[in-house]
């Protein structure tokens, strides 16, 4: 598939939508060809998939990448989040385009969106491309992972007196090996000013409110105290969300696994094991691995993650 001239592709712009009675921060990279979709992670926001849109946009695609409820400029209602929540606002997010057959290419906490919209809307969607995300995971696993993240959880309500205070903070992150003008640019769009300088994009609340329905919270000791106090409702969660039956997605499934660790050995998002389960329970799926981590998965300049997407693309 050859690339759209640059001349015929129109610009990029951004708008808000009203969606479930809450305005959705939208990004459109216009094109005739069949529309994609890009859903980012859990402390993500629409520019986490701009090299996607980007790439996708030159082969003459129509993409749309939007702020999930709760981030960049997007509302951020007091409650209100969940998987529940972002497969609705997804869902109207395709009628409201009139969006026939697109693919959902989705990053991390958007893989389990895509796959639960694909589930309950089985004929809205073509294929789907999940990188990096999906998986089932095991308790203990899920409490690494919160160590992981824990990370990104701390840059969260912080008032930062410059850009540049963020920008060290996040250059010296062992999350982000591989610094970059694209990564750079990318953290700068987190940022939103305040009076007293700039906040990153998402509230910690938010986070919260998304941990709390998977069973999980920004603190660990909030698990298992939860666990103690509330046990029911707790682990009706964390089955809830153990629980995926891959077998009834028959869409064309792409999915991509970093290898590399992001903290610690053995830290990945997407173990192998639940990368392998996806692969033989979803009756369309193929997956390939990548030679990077969790975050460059996203921003690293790599060949085989480019050349596997725009092939499946081009294919389904």
């Amino acid at each position: 598939m050859k690339a759209v001239p640059r001349e015929k592709l129109k610009k990029h712009y951004e708008e808000n939508v009203l969606i479930n009675g809450i305005n959705i921060h939208i990004g459109i990279w216009p094109g005739k060809k069949r529309p994609i979709l890009c859903l980012h992670g859990l402390s993500g926001n629409l520019y986490s998939m701009e090299t996607f849109a980007n790439l996708l946009n030159k082969k003459g695609h129509k993409v749309i990448s939007y702020d999930l409820r709760g981030r960049g400029h997007s509302d951020k209602p007091k409650g209100s989040y969940g998987f529940n929540h972002h497969i609705e606002d997804l869902q109207k997010i395709i009628q409201h385009y009139k969006l026939k057959n697109s693919i959902i290419l989705a990053h991390s906490f958007g893989c389990m969106i895509a796959l639960r919209h694909t589930l309950k809307y089985p004929n809205q969607t073509k294929a789907l491309i999940l990188m990096d995300g999906g998986g089932l995971l095991t308790l203990p696993k899920r409490i690494q992972i919160l160590k992981v993240l824990k990370q990104s959880f701390e840059r969260l309500d912080v008032v930062y007196n410059s850009q540049s205070d963020y920008i060290n903070l996040v250059k010296n992150s062992p999350l982000v090996p591989k610094w970059s003008k694209k990564i750079h640019d990318y953290f700068i769009k987190e940022l939103h000013k305040v009076q007293n300088g700039f906040v990153c994009h998402m509230p910690k609340f938010v986070m919260e409110e998304e941990l709390k329905e998977m069973g999980g919270s920004i603190h660990l000791w909030k698990v298992f105290l939860n666990l103690i106090l509330h046990p029911i409702n707790t682990m009706k969660r964390m089955k809830e969300n153990k629980r995926l039956d891959f077998e009834s997605i028959k869409t064309p499934t792409l999915v991509l696994r970093a290898n590399q660790m992001n903290l610690f050995p053995n830290d990945d998002l997407l173990p192998k094991e639940s990368f392998l389960e996806i692969l033989k329970r979803i009756p369309n799926a193929s997956g390939i691995e990548i030679n990077t981590n969790h975050y460059g998965i996203l921003f690293d300049n790599l060949k085989k993650r480019d050349n596997a997407i725009v092939q499946f693309t081009e294919k389904h």
